[in-house]
């Protein structure tokens, strides 16, 4: 007799993710969401800070956030690498950028006049090219801190430089949390790390919204009142605009225009916009692309505020 194997039910795989109990998760999913939002917003700056390096465009994206263990992290680190040792000494903490040499190489090149067409010099910088290096990283490192204001604010102390990781004697063995950002170079793609201990961001946390988010307050409301207040928010009708920003010109000034000019505006690239609902400022959000098509990514509703709790 033959014989027939018992057919299987179609339905939805499930996927087991492995976790690793001696290195359990210390944040939850909605701090590691507003990590990666922050580095977004840090992505977008250092695009501007390295196409300035190179003069030429450059596109830095997010591409990875994860939590691995401080001694993990340093063993994957390639040697020679060009390392910096950011004291934030408010937080006692320390915060490393780990930028591959090559990459360091082709800045100082395209600098001094020369194509630097590739990346592929792999070496350990000489003194003048680290203090060439290090100027850049003063750059870097004011973007990191703008990007944390609308969370906390800190300094970066003192920036160290290393060119092998078995050198860096880090001052916690807690996890840490590793943001990894993709700099797109013509052809050539690179990648640089920032690196921030649990103990930094536990103390971070403690006084900052990270943790919190920017939920809205809900109310439950009746089944009546819901079904009210749904059938009412069906029929209105909102507009919506996102402002990329503005400016003051005079008619004299407006009548002077002529193709190719340029006009100013008030709105720095690392600062949300300002979003109007029905004329009235109601959010901030950041531009972008979703699926090819322009969109904004709220990162902040603005509470109205009653007059009579100013009274």
């Amino acid at each position: 007799m033959n014989s027939v194997s018992p057919q299987r039910k179609p339905g939805k795989r499930k996927y087991v993710e492995p976790y690793d109990f001696k290195q359990p998760k210390l944040f939850s999913k909605e701090i590691m969401r507003n990590l990666r939002t922050l580095h977004d917003t840090l992505a977008r700056n250092l695009s501007r800070v390295f196409s300035s390096a190179l003069r030429q465009k450059v596109d830095v994206h997010m591409h990875k956030i994860d939590q691995v263990s401080t001694s993990d992290f340093i063993q994957n680190i390639s040697s020679p690498s060009a390392i910096y040792i950011l004291s934030v000494n408010e937080l006692g903490g320390e915060v490393i950028a780990v930028i591959p040499p090559e990459f360091c190489i082709h800045m100082i090149e395209r600098q001094s006049g020369g194509r630097g067409d590739t990346l592929d010099e792999r070496r350990t910088l000489t003194t003048i090219e680290e203090k060439i290096i290090s100027r850049i990283i003063d750059s870097v490192n004011k973007e990191i801190i703008i990007a944390w204001e609308p969370y906390m604010d800190f300094n970066i102390d003192s920036a160290t430089y290393e060119s092998k990781p078995e050198n860096i004697h880090m001052m916690s063995v807690d996890p840490t949390i590793v943001a990894k950002l993709e700099i797109d170079v013509g052809i050539n793609k690179v990648e640089i790390q920032l690196s921030y201990p649990y103990s930094l961001l536990k103390k971070a946390m403690n006084e900052s919204i990270l943790k919190k988010g920017n939920k809205a307050k809900s109310e439950k409301l009746s089944p009546d009142a819901l079904d009210s207040y749904k059938r009412t928010l069906l029929n209105a009708s909102v507009r919506i605009q996102p402002l990329l920003g503005t400016t003051r010109l005079s008619i004299n000034d407006i009548l002077e225009l002529k193709e190719g000019d340029s006009i100013p505006l008030n709105q720095r690239t690392d600062k949300p916009l300002e979003v109007r609902v029905n004329q009235v400022e109601k959010m901030k959000a950041f531009p972008g692309l979703v699926q090819g098509r322009k969109a904004i990514k709220i990162f902040e509703i603005i509470e109205e505020i009653n007059e009579q709790e100013l009274l």
